[in-house]
């Protein structure tokens, strides 16, 4: 086990290995070790992943984000069976036990509903005394509690909708005139030229070149990159999908809506 290090490492030990060790089938590791990622579904993807991770005792974080770039790409093209490895089996005996839980439980909830309703029938000499005090304070009542409730709503509405807005504004960033991307790791990275429309997709783990007289859509499956500068470089570190755009010579990190705006909606 201390030699597995790496997916590659793992991968190395074969289908029938691996099966012998986990018990998944086999027709599911060859999907996985060919990165077949439109055969399976995400359930099933993360769950091998972490039977794959609690066996050798491997990260493999790396290839979770390869799969989640594709599937931002391809939504359509991943399948949707359902996991044959993480539905449990059905015991009828433990339904019949839930069931007899829940059937206690709505039968204390009739009694206690049941002798509340008894409990708060008044009494004839309680509504005849203080009839004048109790109509002339209710309305006054009601009135300052429902202004109260109209301004904290008010308030915190105010409130979501200006942290909302500082929120978007502060994912997007200018990094200036970037030359070349370095990924710390194997990335997905998809390319479209703005000007003709033309796309491109790749799996690589070498820099990427920008050329600097085409303006670029860019994504990344992730966003643990190196931004190379003429005069800085600036070093990423998110884990989750990053989006770009190379316009002017200037590289801009975007929002997803915005770059799908700028990708008028279309798939890669």
């Amino acid at each position: 086990m201390s030699k597995v290090k790496t997916f590659d490492d793992i991968v190395s030990l074969g289908v029938n290995s691996i099966h012998e060790h986990t018990h998944i089938s086999r027709a599911k590791l060859e999907l996985l070790l060919n990165k077949s990622f439109g055969e399976i579904n995400r359930v099933q993807f993360m769950g091998f992943l972490s039977i794959l991770e609690r066996e050798y005792s491997v990260n493999l974080s790396s290839l979770r984000d390869e799969y989640d770039g594709y599937l931002q790409m391809n939504p359509n093209q991943v399948t949707s069976a359902n996991s044959a490895i993480l539905q449990a089996p059905s015991n009828p005996r433990i339904k019949w036990v839930i069931g007899g839980i829940l059937l206690i439980i709505v039968l204390i909830g009739f009694v206690v509903l049941t002798q509340n309703r008894l409990s708060n029938i008044p009494k004839e000499e309680v509504i005849v005394l203080n009839t004048s005090e109790v109509n002339r304070t209710e309305p006054a009542l009601l009135v300052d509690q429902n202004s109260t409730i109209d301004s904290n709503v008010t308030e915190t509405n105010s409130t979501v909708v200006s942290e909302e807005n500082t929120t978007k504004s502060s994912t997007v960033q200018n990094f200036g005139h970037i030359l070349r991307i370095e990924p710390a790791s194997k990335v997905w990275v998809g390319m479209m030229d703005l000007q003709s429309g033309v796309k491109t997709q790749k799996l690589t783990s070498s820099a990427i070149e920008i050329d600097t007289a085409k303006n670029w859509l860019l994504i990344f499956g992730h966003g643990r990159l190196k931004l190379i500068g003429k005069d800085s470089n600036t070093t990423l570190k998110e884990r989750n999908t990053a989006w770009f755009a190379y316009e002017n010579g200037v590289l801009t990190q975007l929002t997803s809506e915005q770059f799908n705006l700028k990708n008028k909606g279309s798939n890669w």
